[in-house]
């Protein structure tokens, strides 16, 4: 029987052939580059930094990808743990902050100030006109704000101190958690009135 050596003829890629190169590690990336070149059409030669190019970018794209898959599972962890520790908040009065007083709505509104204040004036106001003022001496921690003779309507609070608004006090609503839930991947309680809060917006919790 009459074997042949003779070798397989060359094999020309043509013009628009594209390797695929998403899962090519680097030395395997070197073979076919220097096999290309071996056998490649001098008279249309393949431009190899396109290959090159696409290696680059399909190795960030994965890259990107590992990292991003990463974050979803440290975040969905995260998630659980905090859900899990937020339960014990469940069935508990908190205080969270609000931008302003709504009388419309039955609510227990607070004042939660960083130090004692002698003397401090309250003013509540529709836009820039002052609808309510009073005088109360404010405790470090919260303080009950009272709403008689409002009438109805949303309303700005400004506390003023020695003549000058004060800053460092924030205005608070009484709510009661009635469950803890992971939604669209954020922690969030729903209150007894059916609402939704960020964990971010409680200011004071227990006493209240």
């Amino acid at each position: 029987m009459e074997v042949s050596l003779k070798p397989s003829a060359p094999k020309v890629l043509p013009p628009n052939y594209t390797p695929g190169v998403d899962s090519m590690s680097s030395e395997d990336f070197l073979k076919v580059y220097l096999e290309t070149l071996r056998y490649q059409d001098p008279f249309q030669a393949q431009d190899l930094s396109k290959m090159l190019d696409d290696m680059v970018k399909l190795n960030q794209v994965r890259f990107f990808n590992d990292i991003r898959s990463f974050t979803e599972g440290i975040k969905a962890l995260f998630n659980q743990s905090t859900l899990i520790s937020s339960l014990s908040l469940v069935g508990k009065d908190v205080v969270f902050s609000v931008e302003e007083v709504n009388t419309l709505k039955e609510g227990q509104y607070s004042l939660l100030s960083s130090e004692n204040i002698n003397g401090a004036v309250i003013k509540l106001l529709d836009g820039d006109t002052v609808v309510k003022e009073l005088r109360m001496d404010l405790k470090k921690g919260l303080n009950e704000l009272s709403l008689d003779g409002l009438p109805g309507g949303q309303f700005k609070v400004k506390v003023y101190k020695d003549g000058m608004e004060y800053p460092y006090v924030q205005v608070g609503m009484k709510g009661g958690i009635k469950a803890a839930a992971v939604i669209n991947g954020e922690l969030l309680f729903e209150l007894t009135d059916g609402s939704f809060l960020s964990p971010s917006k409680i200011i004071y919790i227990g006493g209240v």
